[in-house]
């Protein structure tokens, strides 16, 4: 049952009312409970008849709403308040330990580590910069499709790089896409996030206008060229060029090559270290590229100028009681040689001989091409060239395999059909 109590000011004049439901008895203690209360004030200016109706009014739907069990006490509204402000902490507690993309990034990076090469990490370093620019401190959960398609596009009209006005190429609009794919897929794995906002998304297209570059290839007559330029370089890099010429091995497997490798009466080179550089680890040894040794067969000409080349290293890093680890190719001093040496002398030649373009990798793919072409079989050049597969071989060298193929065919045609006379 609801009752009232008028509340007075202290010049004696009503100002409020207070209204009290009835709880009854605490059924252990017989202790009489804590009622439930409400305060009701009339507007000024009404009438004592008009303000009783509506006091009765507002006890009538109070003492309902308590009968419902919609109305607390101070106590339960005290417990109610504090139970909602642990609730309300431990939801911010929860949503601090989620991780932001930038925080991901950072496991992401450690998780990989520990299983792929300190180049590929710092290549997903590298291509995270970008993404973090734009999703930094957003927690990774709040991502979403939309967000990550909206990068992707405006990657196509980013530029290159710094003072480029060319928009990005292709190929690194695929790397974004690819390192942001496999991120999110590691978050899923690790139960981050439930799902991959990029799912559904597919690999972004290449621009009209964005036309893909051709592998390097040299010709017989540019490649007769470049040996007779060699001959006016010092011994080592005409031996590692020849090499690499001859061999088609990547530039790192080179730099990793050591003498007790190389078979000097059978010709047979096993390629079984491949040297990389990151500004952290600096020089280091890893396995090649597929992470299996393979056996090549370099020719007699290439032998020779090796042989002299050898002579003539033990001969200078004896005189100056330095070491060079065995190591085929080194620096100046006699250590490691980095692979972007390498790099830097090929493209150095390139421009002294007025060789656009020049770089370690051409001279792989001339190798590959020029054997093909000339009806080298595609398993054997695959295996020579390290690739896992020699599928990925023909679909590099296709338009080689075709030529090969072309004169294959000729070939066939010269025994089966000269002698035949036409109807």
């Amino acid at each position: 049952m609801a009752s009232y109590t008028a509340r007075k000011n202290k010049a004696g004049q009503i100002v409020s009312y207070q209204i009290k439901v009835s709880r009854g008895r605490d059924k252990l203690t017989g202790k009489q409970l804590t009622p439930y209360t409400m305060t009701y004030t009339p507007p000024e200016g009404w009438s004592k008849r008009a303000i009783t109706r509506e006091l009765q009014k507002v006890m009538g739907e109070f003492e309902a709403a308590c009968n419902r069990g919609e109305i607390l006490t101070k106590e339960e509204q005290k417990a109610h308040a504090q139970e909602k402000a642990e609730k309300a902490e431990h939801q911010k507690t929860e949503e601090q330990k989620k991780p932001t993309f930038n925080k991901y990034a950072e496991l992401f990076i450690k998780e990989k580590a520990a299983t792929l090469s300190a180049t590929t990490i710092q290549s997903y370093k590298q291509a995270l910069k970008r993404p973090a620019a734009v999703f930094g401190e957003m927690k990774l959960e709040n991502i979403d499709f939309l967000m990550v398609k909206q990068f992707i596009t405006d990657l196509q009209t980013a530029p290159g790089g710094k003072g480029k006005k060319k928009p990005l190429a292709h190929g690194t609009i695929v790397t974004y896409y690819t390192t942001l794919h496999t991120l999110f897929e590691s978050a899923v794995e690790n139960g981050v996030i439930e799902s991959n906002p990029m799912q559904r998304m597919k690999k972004p297209k290449a621009r009209k206008d964005d036309i893909p570059r051709e592998a390097l290839v040299y010709s017989e007559n540019e490649l007769a060229y470049i040996m007779e330029c060699l001959n006016s370089e010092p011994l080592k890099w005409r031996a590692m060029v020849l090499f690499m010429i001859d061999s088609g091995c990547r530039r790192g497997e080179v730099a990793g090559l050591k003498w007790e490798e190389i078979n000097f009466q059978t010709g047979k080179v096993t390629i079984s270290r491949n040297a990389q550089y990151t500004k952290e680890k600096g020089v280091y040894i890893s396995t090649p590229k597929n992470h299996k040794s393979r056996e090549i067969i370099i020719n007699a000409p290439v032998l020779q100028v090796l042989k002299e080349w050898r002579k003539q290293q033990v001969l200078l890093y004896f005189s100056k009681g330095q070491t060079t680890g065995g190591y085929c190719f080194t620096q100046n001093e006699g250590e490691i040689l980095n692979p972007n040496t390498i790099t830097a002398y090929i493209r150095q030649f390139g421009k002294k001989y007025n060789l656009p373009g020049m770089h370690p990798h051409a001279l792989r793919h001339t190798m590959a091409t020029l054997s093909i072409a000339n009806g080298a079989d595609v398993v054997s050049v695959s295996k020579k060239l390290g690739h896992c597969n020699p599928s990925v071989t023909l679909n590099i060298y296709s338009h080689a395999n075709e030529e090969a193929q072309r004169r294959a065919t000729e070939i066939f045609a010269e025994a089966v059909y000269k002698n035949q006379k036409h109807a």
